[in-house]
């Protein structure tokens, strides 16, 4: 795995927000501000956030540009200061993380680059020209072991973790079991992962800001499932948008669009179909149909960082952001895993045409 990654060090952890969270104190480690603040977009998983906090840095929220996948460059160099020590450029369902364009602005300003990859893993080697790379293995994650992290840094030798090696608790034991990988595959698939979510107490699906707690690093033997499962994960390509191709192809005269960055073209495999409606009314109401035929239909993360249920106020505080709000109403998502099958993508395609249809006569 090391040379897959350019001969850099990797270090696991309990979880990629661990991961993250270290990279993060490291970047501010190496400079003597008082006050150290990390870029991140003002759409994201609230773990971005938890990070920060665990870090002791302060979480700087940047709008992303309109529509598209990246920051709003103009918004990131007005929030750049003297505090910066890092940009987290986040790979949004392998979409993409902009990092060619951002290494140059962080090059000029002496500011590490952390590419949070949680969501997105080549399966070749690929060049990462972030200072940090970022991994998740937890649910849900290209590579999806239910939990486990990994960070990945030429830097990792200068400066060490900051915290002992963890011991296998009884709830990693369990998440590393068999039975585990069974009950998690169960649960996801559409019709039962639906009647899971609507029961009170699971918490499953809901949005919420949790701080990050077991930040440490695992120990080696943790090796013994990860580096096994990374080459059958590379050997075996397990989802495709291709199958979704027809289908976007004919929404595009309904107004809808997918989601795409800058200068690159939509990923062979990303983890999910990432999809823009016309607004959030539309969205809305596709996904609640969606959702009903069991297709695997979400809203994702649902809103920006600013109003996750329980964010802390040091974000919940910071200024509107006009690009990240629009993203949040209008983005929704489709599944791309080996469960998608034709008759999904043809109730699909089915539902989405009906909810076109219904808006015309409105």
């Amino acid at each position: 795995m090391e040379r897959f990654f350019g001969d850099r060090k990797i270090t696991l952890y309990s979880s990629g927000t661990a991961a993250l969270a270290q990279a993060m104190a490291n970047c501010a480690s190496r400079n003597s501000v008082r006050t150290p603040e990390v870029i991140i977009p003002a759409y994201g998983c609230p773990d971005l956030v938890a990070a920060c906090v665990h870090a002791s840095v302060y979480p700087r929220l940047v709008d992303i540009a309109h529509s598209q996948w990246s920051y709003d460059l103009e918004a990131l160099v007005h929030s750049l200061s003297t505090n910066t020590v890092a940009i987290v450029a986040v790979n949004l369902l392998g979409i993409g993380d902009d990092a060619a364009r951002l290494i140059r602005l962080c090059k000029e300003r002496h500011i590490a680059l952390i590419q949070d990859s949680a969501q997105f893993l080549p399966r070749e080697s690929i060049d990462w020209p972030g200072d940090y790379v970022v991994l998740s293995f937890g649910r849900g994650k290209p590579l999806n072991l239910l939990h486990g992290g990994a960070l990945i840094s030429s830097l990792a030798d200068k400066y060490p973790p900051s915290v002992p090696p963890a011991r296998y608790t009884t709830r990693a034991r369990l998440l590393s079991s068999r039975m585990a990988a069974i009950a998690f595959n169960t649960i996801t698939r559409p019709a039962i992962y639906r009647v899971f979510s609507a029961l009170p107490g699971t918490g499953v699906g809901k949005v919420i800001y949790k701080p990050l707690t077991n930040p440490a690093p695992l120990p080696e033997r943790a090796w013994q499932r990860v580096a096994p499962a990374f080459e059958l994960y590379r050997q075996k390509p397990s989802y495709s948008r291709d199958i979704w191709a027809a289908a976007v192809e004919e929404w595009s005269d309904f107004g809808i669009a997918a989601l795409d960055y800058p200068g690159s073209p939509l990923p062979a495999e990303p983890l999910r179909l990432a999809l823009l409606a016309p607004d959030r009314g539309v969205r809305d109401m596709l996904v609640e149909n969606l959702d009903r035929a069991g297709t695997g239909a979400s809203r994702f993360y649902g809103t920006d960082l600013t109003k996750v249920a329980g964010i802390p106020e040091v974000i919940a505080c910071q200024s509107s952001f006009p690009n990240a709000s629009s993203l949040a109403d209008r983005l929704f998502t489709l599944p791309t895993h080996d469960l998608v099958n034709a008759d999904t993508v043809r109730i699909t395609r089915e539902l989405v045409l009906a909810c076109h249809r219904s808006q015309e006569v409105a």
